[in-house]
């Protein structure tokens, strides 16, 4: 898969079919769209494209709010990558941000990229201040001769597919529910830095993961987690929150990985979130959490 930045780099592939959305999560819902697009790429014969925005407008728009993404650029792209998707283009927000609906669609989708489908979701929104819905993009389809194709809502036990929703899941806790929706469990990646090394000293060592602020943390608690370490996947158990009994104060994702033996400061990991199975608990004294700990590990070793 190829990644575009700038239009005179995905000029030299045209034409397209083109999928457009934010695509965060690339939930059961965005894979919809992407298996339409590829068809419709075959059909006419040309590469298929998601067009999306490198950095989220909100954080444009709302730079001190934060974001609470389902999944970074890196995670974003590697999911289309393994759908077969040809080119994935990252738009920056601020150039496109002030042009009109039909400005949008004829100055960047046609001009730009010539393209010759448009898929998108039911409730797509594009043009300045969101003023285009899909009821113009097909007047718009209509009127240049381009096929616009319409993905319905993808449901699932009765509820609509969609990133609003997912995010409340990962919120309450809910993780064993999410790979449902998802398409694939909750995942987080993030860079092993130094703690407090409160695990060295119980003989239970945990990984301290630094994630930035833009991703979405799981409701406080203990978690059956996978954590991938150099495209290698080990057991773990991981506890999100503040670590109360050592008075901790800020919020940290510690995870401790099961049958794994060398240094992990500095490295990039990814942990896999399966369920949660208790709060974060005060307890009274240290050897009531590292009973507490064994227990949990031998949890996650009879977790299938």
């Amino acid at each position: 898969m190829r990644i575009f930045y700038t239009y005179e780099q995905a000029s030299e592939h045209k034409p397209y079919c083109i999928a457009l959305g934010s695509f965060d999560g690339v939930h059961v819902g965005h894979q919809k769209l992407i298996e339409r697009l590829k068809y419709n790429a075959s059909l006419f014969e040309c590469a298929s494209m998601i067009y999306t925005f490198g950095v989220h407008p909100r954080k444009i728009l709302k730079p001190g709010k934060p974001l609470h993404m389902i999944t970074n650029n890196s995670q974003r792209t590697e999911i289309m990558r393994k759908k077969g998707v040809d080119v994935l283009f990252l738009e920056s927000f601020e150039q496109v941000m002030n042009l009109d609906a039909e400005q949008f669609f004829h100055d960047i989708i046609l001009e730009k990229f010539h393209a010759k489908c448009i898929i998108v979701g039911y409730n797509f929104r594009f043009g300045r201040k969101n003023e285009g819905d899909v009821d113009k993009l097909l007047e718009l389809g209509n009127k240049y001769d381009i096929k616009i194709e319409i993905v319905p809502p993808v449901v699932v036990n009765d509820e609509v597919v969609s990133s609003t929703l997912i995010r409340h899941m990962i919120k309450d806790g809910r993780l064993d529910e999410v790979p449902l929706y998802l398409g694939k469990p909750y995942s987080i990646q993030g860079n092993v830095v130094h703690g407090k090394k409160n695990g060295l000293a119980m003989g239970i060592r945990t990984a301290n993961i630094e994630t930035g602020t833009e991703a979405i943390m799981p409701q406080k608690g203990v978690y059956i987690t996978d954590t991938e370490i150099d495209g290698k996947m080990y057991k773990s158990i991981t506890n999100v929150g503040v670590n109360p009994t050592f008075q901790g104060e800020k919020l940290s994702i510690e995870t401790h990985v099961l049958d794994f033996e060398g240094d992990l400061y500095g490295k990039a990991i990814e942990v896999y979130f399966y369920k949660r199975i208790r709060d974060e608990i005060l307890f009274d004294n240290i050897d009531s959490l590292i009973r507490q700990i064994k227990s949990d590990i031998q949890t996650r070793l009879e977790y299938i």
